[in-house]
């Protein structure tokens, strides 16, 4: 939930800044009101730690010291890290530059500088080196006067022995002062002395725990100090002041807080220029959809919580997506087994971990509703398909049209005569069927499942919607008839489209009902919603009427939970197929793969559009937003006892 933050005026004795300051940082509830774009810059020595944190997260994991050690300590084990890191940028460059230069010199082979020299003294001759690309060799001029070393790659290598320096066009002439095997010699001590020092960087890999208490306890400082920068002094010398947001369920705190000191708080008023921060204080599940809720935006001091909200809609969007108990079954291994691998996981990794039990649960239980398993595809008749609350509604829906004897009806009697003598919809469905490569499809279930399944859609974000437009009625009172309109639209357009809706084959209301009362509400609705708009906002409600296209648009969008399980049915179902035909060996290889492609895709599917039903077409109707978190002095330290 989002409790709402007073602004308190704190006026106290300059003797006893220090020790308010440090206590209000120990109990962590009070945001002092600072100026957040002076002093951004972190310390230097906060800066080499964090530098040393992230130099050392990338070095194999070691058995954490136990030895410890203060501040000072931890500033010279970041030092150190720092150097050696610096030390390790300057070999590695140092090794490139060798390995080019090596590459570089290689094709003259072996020689030595001093008997370069000592030709050169006494023939009274320039012993120079040139290179030159292959296709340009033939362009050079006096090109016989060189001796031809060998090619490398695409240049051309020479040597020239001439009475004074002389240059060839197209031609460049080499210098260098080692040569190949001196140059290897020296990358070999390079790289000795590099191993060494990497060694050594990866010895601290142990401190990083330590580093990172001691961050915090750094940063715990810093803050403190920064903050205690902020106050004013009304009378210089004597008193000091400074202002905060304090939660409506932690002022009981105060006195306690403030004990004997010569401190005064008082409740003031909240300026039209102040961003109230929004404090979320949520357990359990909520507080699972509170960091769900992070991902997208802050609500605003003035919004109502979306956490709890978010967090069921989300797992339920996932398993429609997913569509497949046997991907749910997959998914609860991976969280058994990250819960046995790291049992001392904590905090939002730990609500990570609920969050995939709960998806994979709900994996399970959206798949066992509909039969799904793997993509595998059951005949109506088989024993498991009792469990399906899917198979039971399609069974109804096909004995409606039967009793009706309605145009869907003929239809399916053209195609499949044989389900003229069929007493109930389970005998229906499993004799209207093709086979094809001696493999049964049952069409009827499929298109009335598909059909169920696109309508049931669309009737969750009928009610989504309406749920999020009734959160703010009484923000917006023109929400009540868009509820209506929604309502209206879904009983009246299955009439329109000549579609038999699940109003109708349950038994619910009879079509003629459902077409007058959804008519009425449909246009009742927006009716509702104009006039309403002009009572609460006057001239301002006449735009009221454009939010019929978003209404009817955001609605439309759940299909989308359709189309996606649609896609992943149908790969699963292919991947089996395909698998089948293949041959054993190679076919259980296709399907595993094929499997775990779909399975990522879904994952992948299920996240972003789980989300995005929520942040984009929910959020439309109740949520301002753009809120600022509340972040009050408090210790980042946690001690260990």
């Amino acid at each position: 939930m989002i409790i709402n933050l007073k602004k308190y005026l704190f006026i106290g004795a300059k003797d006893d800044l220090a020790t308010f300051f440090i206590r209000a940082q120990e109990e962590g509830f009070i945001e002092f009101i600072t100026d957040r774009k002076k002093g951004k810059e972190l310390p230097e020595s906060i800066r080499k730690l964090i530098d040393a944190i992230k130099v050392l997260r990338k070095q194999p994991v070691k058995e954490p010291d136990k030895g410890g050690g203060d501040l000072a300590f931890a500033d010279e084990i970041a030092a150190q890290v720092l150097d050696l890191t610096h030390e390790i940028e300057k070999l590695s460059e140092e090794k490139r530059f060798l390995e080019a230069e090596i590459a570089r010199v290689r094709p003259f082979g072996q020689f030595s500088f001093d008997d370069i020299a000592f030709i050169e003294e006494k023939a009274k001759k320039k012993i120079q080196f040139y290179c030159v690309k292959t296709t340009k060799t033939h362009e050079i001029e006096d090109a016989a006067s060189l001796i031809y070393i060998g090619t490398d790659y695409d240049l051309d290598y020479f040597i020239g022995i001439h009475d004074v320096p002389k240059t060839f066009h197209g031609m460049i002439e080499m210098h260098f002062d080692r040569t190949a095997a001196e140059l290897r010699n020296h990358l070999a001590f390079v790289d000795e002395t590099l191993h060494q020092v990497e060694a050594e960087l990866k010895g601290f890999a142990g401190h990083i725990d330590f580093l990172r208490d001691s961050l915090l306890g750094k940063l715990d400082i810093h803050t403190l100090e920064k903050t205690q920068n902020e106050v004013a002094f009304p009378i210089e010398g004597s008193l000091f002041s400074i202002e905060g947001w304090v939660p409506e369920n932690k002022i009981e705190k105060l006195p306690a807080l403030i004990g004997k000191q010569a401190i005064a708080f008082e409740p003031i008023a909240v300026e039209k220029d102040d961003k109230i921060p929004t404090y979320m204080e949520n357990k359990n599940v909520n507080q699972i959809g509170e960091d769900l809720v992070h991902i997208y935006d802050i609500p605003a001091s003035t919004d109502k919580d979306p956490s709890g909200w978010v967090f069921w809609a989300f797992i339920v969007f996932f398993a429609m997506i997913i569509a497949d108990a046997g991907y749910g079954l997959l998914y609860l291994g991976l969280a058994f087994f990250i819960k046995y691998k790291f049992p001392k996981i904590k905090a939002k990794g730990k609500r990570l971990l609920k969050l995939l039990f709960a998806i994979a649960t709900s994996c399970i239980i959206w798949g066992i509703l509909t039969t799904a398993f793997f993509g595998i595809e059951l005949a109506p008749q088989n024993p498991i398909s009792r469990f399906s609350v899917l198979n039971i509604i399609i069974e109804k829906k096909a004995e409606y049209h039967q009793r009706k004897n309605d145009e869907v009806h003929k239809e399916w009697l053209k195609k499949f005569p044989q389900i003229a003598g069929a007493k109930n919809g389970k005998e229906m469905l499993s004799k209207a069927y093709v086979v094809k490569d001696d493999v049964k499809t049952y069409k009827m279930q499929n298109e009335f499942t598909n059909n169920v399944l696109l309508e049931f859609a669309l009737l969750v974000g009928v009610i989504h919607i309406s749920l999020s437009l009734l959160r703010y009625l009484k923000r917006k009172w023109a929400n009540i008839g868009w509820v209506f309109f929604c309502i209206g639209g879904y009983l009246f357009f299955p009439v329109t489209l000549k579609a038999t809706s699940l109003v109708e084959f349950l038994g619910w209301m009879p079509k003629d009902v459902a077409a007058t009362i959804g008519i009425q509400l449909l246009y009742g609705g927006i009716g509702v919603a104009v006039i309403l708009a002009f009572i609460q906002r006057k001239l301002k409600g006449i735009t009221e009427i454009a939010e019929i296209v978003q209404v009817f648009a955001d609605i439309l969008s759940y299909l989308r939970l359709y189309a996606l399980a649609l896609a992943s049915t149908i790969i699963a179902r292919t991947t089996n197929d395909m698998g089948v035909k293949i041959g054993l060996v190679v076919g259980t290889l296709v399907i595993l793969m094929g499997h775990s492609i779909n399975l990522l895709l879904g994952a992948m599917s299920g996240v972003i559009h789980g989300l995005r039903l929520n942040f984009i077409e929910w959020y439309h109707y109740s949520f301002d937003g753009e809120g600022k978190l509340f972040n009050p002095l408090r210790k980042l330290r946690i001690k260990q006892e």
